[in-house]
């Protein structure tokens, strides 16, 4: 299959998974749900669901009990929607790289914070003349 048509498919399958997530879920855990990207094997056979939810730990790993718990839901309704023949089987896995991007984001606003702490104020030429 053609790398293209893996990027559509996968495309169509975040939209897609987002979509039932929020309006179809009846579990108020799964509507906090950001999905981030999708990645399915060639064959189109298996798919793996990168998500991101903003909370603490207790509320990740409460989404991913119910995502454990509703992955057969979320198959079955792919598999209607998109009037597949075989819908691929789906795996979630939790999407770091938003909490990654804040770290960084932490360490270089503290860098330039201390940066500017630590910087002189810079001397001109008309204080020599003085």
């Amino acid at each position: 299959m053609s790398q293209r048509r893996l990027e559509k498919m996968s495309e169509l399958l975040r939209e897609t998974i987002a979509d039932l997530l929020l309006r179809k879920s009846k579990d108020p855990r799964l509507k906090q749900i950001n999905v981030t990207g999708v990645k399915v094997t060639a064959d189109l056979k298996k798919a793996v669901v990168h998500y991101s939810v903003m909370g603490g730990e207790e509320q990740k790993e409460a989404v991913r009990v119910a995502l454990a718990k509703g992955s057969r839901f979320v198959r079955a309704a792919l598999g209607e929607a998109l009037h597949l023949k075989y819908a691929p089987e789906i795996k979630f896995e939790f999407d770091r790289n938003l909490e990654y991007a804040q770290h960084m984001n932490d360490l270089l606003t503290g860098l330039v914070d201390q940066d500017d702490g630590e910087r002189q104020p810079e001397r001109s030429d008309d204080d020599d003349q003085e």
